[in-house]
């Protein structure tokens, strides 16, 4: 006889979930200087030469653009719809497609690379999702057998 099993109750500690959500603002604003940085570094490779992309100043501007939105973007990412993806994959790919997406925006339009980076964004967190659901969906068929 099989008796269907019960979950136990689940906790929330808010002091955890302060620490989360303040590290993922800390980790979400550093990621997004890197993505401004590697971005402006990459833009400026392609149109101004090699010299230009290794500029510090530079980067610092392009950082202190960045820190802000990944200080947004990346909790509500991480608090919702990438809940179940792992941490170092998710900083991984959104600042990987954030800063080819900023610099494949200001190369095209000057004036584009806000829309590239937010664009390259959304695609890395869209192909997360997917790949995320269909991990756990996987999961979930092989738990059924």
């Amino acid at each position: 006889m099989n008796l269907p099993t019960v979950p136990a109750e689940r906790r929330i500690s808010p002091a955890r979930v302060l620490a989360v959500a303040t590290g993922l603002v800390v980790g979400g604003a550093v990621a997004g200087a890197a993505a401004g940085a590697i971005g402006v570094a990459l833009w400026a490779a392609v149109t101004e030469g090699l010299r230009q992309a290794l500029d510090p100043g530079l980067w610092f501007l392009a950082a202190m653009v960045g820190a802000p939105f990944g200080a947004v973007l990346l909790p509500l990412a991480g608090f919702t719809a990438l809940r179940r993806v792992p941490l170092g994959r998710l900083l991984a790919s959104t600042v990987a497609a954030t800063a080819i997406g900023g610099a494949i925006g200001a190369t095209v339009n000057s004036n584009a690379w806000l829309v590239g980076a937010i664009a390259g964004f959304l695609v890395a967190t869209g192909w997360l999702w997917f790949r995320s659901r269909r991990t756990a969906a996987g999961d979930a068929a092989r738990v059924d057998r």
